[in-house]
């Protein structure tokens, strides 16, 4: 079984005093205080007995207006998605012939659920001698081959998005094949990036509420494909999870039915843009993905750094960020690491400041 090495990192260091957290993915989250009355209570009203997931699935039609012969599954976030997806994926075909496409870094739990399955995999790589983009070539070429082909996106950790056009050919190509396209939307902005369930061919799409929307504690998630496919995810989460918990459902339906108010794409592309203004001002000491969607960021250096030595010193300077050869993937450079941008803006700016003291000084260090 692979280790879950970046959820390993956050139980090592998340959530320690005095820390500015630049590693983790999250929009701001809300606080309890902002869910507003009618909105708490719900629970109030309700009962904490065995809860109907169902009720959720109206207001969610409501919010992501699926198109027609498309239906959607709650789900407990999108960790449980992603495991019924990669699930449904082996129950449906033999280990030995099926092939999941997997792109490269990223969230280990395709990785790790490909592996514990028992399923063959090749990546697709996002890297940063490309300027953080994948290889569409590369791309084509696994969906000719494969039985399952995973995409994220928006891309974390880079922010990258695949243009629409490219997304089409990759589901045609699939679709010609009898072989399924997961698209994990889990850090689509609507007003930024269309979804790929329009694309009308056999997509199955994931999303939640935690990463766009500031509720990473709700537990609350979706899977949008035809029928067929979520009958069998229902029966797999039987299994699995059974059903979601009484406060995720209560609170759900009325942050669904009210989803504009949690939005926080104004924050996210105002956060973002003071990234980019942060990479220009160290333009030569680091390099940054251009992100044209999600939270985060890759930002490598090449000045003979190690990453250990520059996680040690932002860490004793305050600043948390995810080391991407630890955390994600090896050798798509030597140095490198994710940012994540969802924080209060003067925190970010904060952080921000902290980071860039540090690798000045790391880089006057090296030479």
């Amino acid at each position: 079984m692979l280790r879950f090495e970046l959820e390993d990192f956050f139980d090592e260091y998340e959530h320690q005093a005095g820390l500015i957290n630049l590693a983790s993915s999250d929009a701001l989250p809300w606080s309890a205080s902002a869910l507003a009355n009618e909105v708490l209570a719900e629970i109030a009203r309700g009962s904490l007995g065995y809860p109907d997931p169902k009720r959720l699935l109206k207001p969610l039609e409501r919010a992501l207006i699926p198109p027609a012969g498309v239906g959607l599954l709650p789900t407990s976030g999108a960790a449980e998605a992603i495991a019924l997806a990669m699930h449904e994926i082996a129950e449906s075909r033999s280990a030995a012939e099926c092939l999941v496409a997997l792109p490269s870094p990223s969230y280990g739990a395709f990785r790790g659920l490909a592996s514990l399955l028992g399923l063959k995999m090749k990546q697709y790589e996002y890297r940063s001698s490309n300027d953080w983009h994948p290889n569409l070539d590369e791309m084509y070429a696994l969906a000719n081959e494969c039985s399952a082909f995973i995409l994220n996106n928006p891309h974390n950790p880079s922010g990258y998005v695949i243009p629409r056009l490219q997304l089409e050919r990759i589901a045609d190509v699939l679709a010609s094949r009898g072989a399924v396209l997961i698209v994990d939307e889990v850090f689509r902005f609507p007003d930024e990036t269309r979804s790929a369930i329009e694309l009308g061919r056999d997509v199955v799409v994931l999303g939640s509420l935690s990463k766009t929307h500031g509720l990473p504690g709700l537990r609350l998630g979706w899977i949008a494909a035809r029928p067929e496919r979520l009958a069998r995810y229902r029966t797999l989460q039987q299994y699995l999870s059974l059903t979601l918990n009484s406060f995720s459902v209560a609170v759900g339906c009325s942050v669904l039915d009210d989803l504009a108010r949690f939005d926080r794409a104004e924050l996210v592309r105002s956060n973002r843009g003071l990234v980019m203004e942060w990479a220009q001002r160290l333009r030569g000491l680091v390099s940054l993905s251009v992100p044209s969607g999600g939270t985060t960021v890759c930002v490598a250096t090449d000045h003979g750094i190690s990453e250990q030595v520059l996680f040690k010193a932002c860490f004793e300077a305050g600043v948390l960020i995810a080391p991407g050869n630890r955390c994600f993937e090896r050798g798509l450079s030597p140095t490198w690491f994710r940012l994540g941008y969802g924080a209060e803006t003067k925190l970010l700016e904060l952080g921000l400041q902290r980071l860039e003291n540090v690798i000045r000084d790391q880089i006057e260090k090296a030479s």
